[in-house]
């Protein structure tokens, strides 16, 4: 029986292992169970002064999502882009929210996600009708996040928010 080179193997086994390492460095979304999310969102939405609260969108009216970040846990969320604006106001944040939930667009589902670090710890919430977000982290306290699509009224006409 012919013996498979210890070199061949590695070469096989080399790629597969950096692939692994390479998504490891990723956070990603967890979607809430749609029976918590109006709860949350309540709580949140009255609780907006204990958080760091940014919309990805051209306006406070026509927006693809809301990030709340909590001031208190030492954790940090940096959102990346020129959509991502901060806002303070809870009755605008109370808004945008609206806006989002009135947003019609096939596929676009309004709910709450945990924006979780690569080992899974929650840094903060989303509330957006897209799935995708790059979250990668910048240090052991702080993720950087981008890659949400643009409102959903930009994309039926601009694909990917352009």
């Amino acid at each position: 029986m012919k013996q498979v080179p210890s070199k061949c193997v590695i070469l096989a086994v080399l790629p597969i292992l950096f692939m692994i390492s390479a998504c490891a460095g990723y956070g990603k979304l967890s979607s809430l169970p749609r029976n918590e999310t109006d709860d949350l969102l309540a709580d949140l939405l009255a609780q907006t002064d204990r958080y760091v609260v940014h919309y990805h969108g051209n306006s406070e009216n026509i927006v693809s999502g809301v990030l709340f970040d909590p001031k208190d846990d030492g954790k940090h969320i940096l959102p990346e882009g020129m959509l991502w604006k901060e806002v303070s106001d809870p009755e605008t944040i109370a808004s945008i929210i609206i806006a989002i939930q009135e947003s019609y667009l096939p596929g676009y589902l309004p709910r709450l996600f945990s924006i979780n670090a690569p080992r899974g710890e929650s840094y903060g919430y989303l509330f957006t009708g897209w799935s995708y977000l790059v979250i990668r982290p910048l240090d052991e306290q702080t993720l950087r996040v981008y890659g949400l699509k643009g409102p959903p009224e930009y994309e039926n006409v601009y694909p990917g928010g352009h």
